[in-house]
């Protein structure tokens, strides 16, 4: 067992007493409790991707960030006009983000096939996550009329046909990279262990506990390891003071951002609740991100880090 493993079991035992609040009063404790920890944990994982695309490609800092912002912009942008596109692309840039900070560790390089098997498992994610937290979902949208527009996209049926069809072409990958010795079947068990345990914890979690306990110890913490593991081994940092020294500039615009939207909301300048607010920033924030992180990942296969890790 994982630290990240253990982390994660020991989170949702303490958050369980919890549960006994009254439903109001826990909603306003888990929104005040994940979302510092959502953005002090999930803004630092994606505040040192121009460093990490750098070593890869030959592109200046100034190059990098217009065009980071230009994809930030554009997103924004798609949410405007087309929120219920903009919301599923980034379930799904997620879903296939999550699958790959999960498995590439195990793998030489990765190819397509290996990618169908980064989406199916995030899908599976991503789609019990909503599935689960159906009645909170849907009392999000007839509260908030920002997220009204995402109910057919929350279709019970249509989650349940994608849930099982995900897990199919999971298990079908799992069994034949099992088959070709590149995954040994004590790891694929581990796995779906690791999956069982969050789909159980978002069945017993409220929505946002259950997506911040996943997203801050089984997935920020991972990749943040990684990058401080891959950056140390190229001597770009001596120790963890200086990991962090590269994470702060730019972890410290992007609380600087957030806070200043959440002024305007808070003054009535934006007409939006926080929470549809919070949407918008995470999805525009990693869609870059999951295009850096694939560029990452290329980079740690060629130069070998996971076979000396």
């Amino acid at each position: 067992m994982t630290k990240a493993i253990f982390y994660f079991i020991a989170a949702n035992l303490l958050f369980l007493p919890l549960l006994s609040i009254s439903e109001g009063q826990f909603q306003n404790f888990a929104f005040y409790i994940t979302v510092p920890f959502i953005i002090i944990f999930g803004i630092p994982h994606g505040a040192i991707d121009n460093v990490l695309f750098k070593r890869s490609k030959k592109i200046s800092n100034f190059k990098f960030i217009a065009v980071y912002l230009s994809i930030i912009a554009l997103n924004i942008g798609l949410w405007l006009v087309t929120p219920v596109f903009a919301y599923v692309l980034f379930l799904l840039i997620s879903a296939y983000h999550f699958g790959q900070s999960e498995f590439t560790h195990y793998l030489k390089k990765q190819t397509f096939y290996h990618k169908i098997l980064f989406f199916s498992w995030g899908l599976i994610l991503i789609v019990g996550l909503i599935y689960f937290n159906l009645a909170e979902i849907n009392l999000m949208t007839q509260k908030y009329e920002s997220f009204a527009s995402f109910e057919l996209v929350h279709s019970k049926q249509m989650l349940e046909i994608i849930f099982v069809g995900s897990l199919a072409i999971t298990l079908i990958i799992l069994a034949q990279l099992v088959y070709k010795n590149i995954i040994s079947i004590e790891t694929v068990l581990m796995e779906i262990i690791v999956m069982s345990l969050t789909l159980l914890s978002f069945y017993l979690m409220p929505l946002l506990i259950g997506f911040s306990l996943y997203f801050i110890i089984l997935h920020s913490y991972k990749v943040m390891e990684e990058e401080f593991k891959y950056l140390k081994s190229e001597n770009i940092i001596p120790n963890l003071k200086g990991f962090l020294k590269l994470l702060t500039p730019f972890s410290v615009l992007s609380f600087a951002g957030i806070l200043f939207l959440f002024a305007l909301i808070y003054f009535n300048i934006i007409s939006l609740s926080y929470g549809y607010i919070m949407l918008i920033i995470i999805s525009s924030i990693t869609l870059p991100h999951v295009f850096v992180m694939d560029q990452f990942y290329n980079l740690l296969f060629k130069s070998g880090f996971f076979r000396n890790s």
